[in-house]
């Protein structure tokens, strides 16, 4: 519960420096690259986690057929609630 209101404490502050405008523009336009290497990083530990993880390592074929069907249902769901809202926007436009 703790990590929760760390988590919360975390994205406020950053939320706050923007409001307000504390970050310097320097680092403003460097904040991608942090990102990124942040995602990689995390990445990086996760595929770490799990191939140090026997019993995920076991149930890799099962979990992954049901990683296929979530991501395809996913893409699915995705396409038709995109053309959906793109439909219905472009009905009310006059060419």
């Amino acid at each position: 519960m703790n990590r929760i209101f760390l988590y919360i404490a975390i994205i406020s502050f950053g939320f706050f420096l923007s409001k307000y405008k504390l970050i310097p523009l320097k680092l403003k336009n460097k904040t991608g690259i942090l990102q990124s290497f942040s995602l990689f990083f995390l990445l990086g530990v996760m595929g770490y986690k799990i191939g140090s993880d026997d019993k995920i390592i076991s149930e890799f074929p099962n979990l992954g057929f049901q990683a296929l069907i979530i991501a395809i249902f996913s893409i699915l769901g995705s396409i038709l609630v995109t053309k959906f809202f793109f439909h219905n926007k472009n009905k009310g436009v006059e060419k």
